[in-house]
């Protein structure tokens, strides 16, 4: 069961380390991994049968015509962006909770990023924000899933975008397997994006997948990713600007290991976000973020939010005394990041609710390695820490 510690096996708190991430393969895992790389050192390093299986694979995984492997999502995003039309002066909304790659995707494609506000209940972007963002220059949203959440209202987001004559597409970095409305995440958007970064809900390493029905822009991102060549052309012809950015072999196949698990993987994520929601719902002191049903997530962090008067700082380090990985989620939030403060005049106060929001928020642990006396742990040690005077803000 996805190599959970066993019950009081080398626990005792003064020794317990639970980190944020934990990569794991079984010993047939590994196995099969040396098996088929002896394989592929004998045959194809890049382009083979491993890449496009895995392609298949996450395609049906979610339900999708199109899957297009890449060596990141950042690549993905660029590829998707640019192959749904975005060119100088159009601007794309983006929440202010994300990582830097989804506004520098936007950036480097020659598109502007509007940045937006997020919902208190999900982390994710406010669909009535978004509204008022709204420009005769828009060219699309980005909606991200934000620690592996997905909004309730995507099917209003992607009927709203399709009015507006905006694209959709899903930054689901953080989110393979979750669903909404019997829909997987990818699925919604006229392209999704996902990472395979070892943090990551599966991993190859590195990696990214575009997923998409449309099989115009399955052409475009096969040909993006080969420097923008004609693939159908006889001879080697580069018919638009692209890049370089196919995902390798190896990477294909433990992506395809991992992918295999996937099912397995999210169930024990959800083990433990049960215990933490059983342990932390009645208290008064934090508000977790969640979805009302365990599938609308892949539960890659569980973001809560810290009551008024405490220091989320002050919380993460005794947390990280009592060997607890605690973190937040993107910091500084995008629209305060050094580059685009000097690219597009952004500053504090911008979006005060996101600010205000972030400002009193932490992210608990979440993998298949945390058994559930780890995650007892984890709120026993929470609960403990919130009533010690240290880590409530004092007036100066």
């Amino acid at each position: 069961m996805c190599g959970r510690r066993s019950k009081g096996a080398g626990m005792a708190d003064s020794i317990r380390k639970i980190t944020m991430a934990d990569p794991f393969f079984t010993e047939e895992d590994r196995a099969r991994i040396h098996r088929e790389l002896d394989v592929i050192l004998t045959k194809a390093l890049s382009m083979g049968l491993h890449v496009r299986a895995f392609e298949q694979e996450f395609a049906a995984m979610t339900g999708v015509r199109h899957a297009i492997a890449m060596n990141s999502c950042t690549a993905a995003l660029e590829a998707a962006l640019s192959g749904l039309g975005v060119s100088e002066g159009d601007e794309v909304i983006v929440p202010c909770e994300t990582f830097i790659a989804t506004g520098m995707a936007v950036h480097l494609a020659g598109g502007r990023p509007v940045f937006a506000e997020i919902s208190a209940e999900t982390l994710c972007l406010d669909l009535e924000d978004v509204k008022k963002r709204v420009t005769a220059r828009s060219r699309g949203v980005i909606m991200v899933y934000m620690a592996g959440l997905m909004p309730k209202n995507m099917l209003a987001f992607r009927e709203f975008c399709d009015a507006a004559g905006l694209f959709l597409i899903e930054d689901a970095a953080h989110a393979p397997g979750a669903s909404r409305d019997n829909r997987r995440a990818g699925s919604f958007g006229h392209a999704g994006c996902f990472s395979f970064f070892p943090t990551k809900i599966i991993t190859a390493g590195e990696g990214g997948m575009l997923t998409t029905d449309d099989a115009g822009l399955a052409e475009f991102a096969r040909s993006f990713q080969h420097r923008g060549r004609d693939l159908s052309a006889p001879e080697e012809q580069y018919g638009r600007p692209g890049r370089n950015v196919r995902m390798t072999e190896t990477a294909a196949l433990i992506g395809r290991v991992q992918l295999g698990h996937l099912q397995e993987y999210l169930a024990e994520r959800r083990r433990v976000l049960s215990v933490y929601c059983e342990a932390l719902a009645a208290d008064e002191r934090v508000r977790l973020i969640v979805p009302e049903v365990q599938e609308a997530s892949a539960c890659w962090k569980i973001p809560l939010v810290l009551a008024e008067g405490y220091n989320c700082e002050a919380v993460t380090a005794e947390m990280g005394k009592r060997g607890i990985a605690v973190d937040r989620a993107y910091q500084p939030l995008l629209h305060l990041q050094p580059v685009f403060r000097r690219l597009y005049g952004t500053h504090e106060g911008q979006l005060p609710r996101s600010e205000k929001l972030l400002s009193q928020h932490i992210c608990l642990p979440c993998h298949p390695r945390i058994g559930v006396e780890d995650a007892a742990f984890v709120t026993d040690s929470l609960r403990n820490i919130l009533s010690q005077k240290e880590v409530k803000c004092h007036d100066r």
